[in-house]
């Protein structure tokens, strides 16, 4: 597959290059005249074939799983490299591709995640362990 994958990417830029170097030459010389179809048939089939080309050769569609990895984020909580920013916030581990976005309530769900934001779960915990100990 990658072979043919490969020949409709190069078959597809020739004929893309063709039309577009033709259509630059037909406007320089006839300035005012609309493009021939036949360069017009060209460029589309040139943009079609390598099109299919790109496709054919994309890697397979993985299945969308963010549920599974926010319920493992949401149980385990994610974990301290030992490295600091600039700011002196730590930075986590590379299981959450999201964590620059700082969304969670920082380690484990304790503390805030972002300033200015409030952490929503780990204020519904405490409020919950407060009423649990006034009783």
């Amino acid at each position: 597959m990658a072979v043919f994958s490969a020949v409709l990417n190069t078959v597809g830029a020739l004929f893309l290059t063709h039309a577009v170097y033709s259509a630059h030459e037909h406007t320089t010389a006839f300035a005012n005249t609309p493009l021939p179809l036949d360069i017009t048939l060209e460029l589309l089939v040139g943009v079609l074939i390598l099109s299919t080309g790109i496709v054919a050769s994309a890697d397979k569609l993985k299945p969308i799983q963010y549920a599974n990895w926010a319920g493992q984020m949401s149980r385990e909580g994610r974990k301290p490299e030992g490295k600091y920013t600039r700011e002196g916030e730590e930075i986590l581990s590379e299981g959450d591709p999201y964590a620059f976005l700082g969304l969670d309530g920082g380690i484990g769900g304790k503390g805030e995640g972002r300033r200015g934001f409030w952490d929503v779960k780990g204020k519904r915990k405490e409020y919950n362990e407060w009423v649990r100990g006034k009783q």
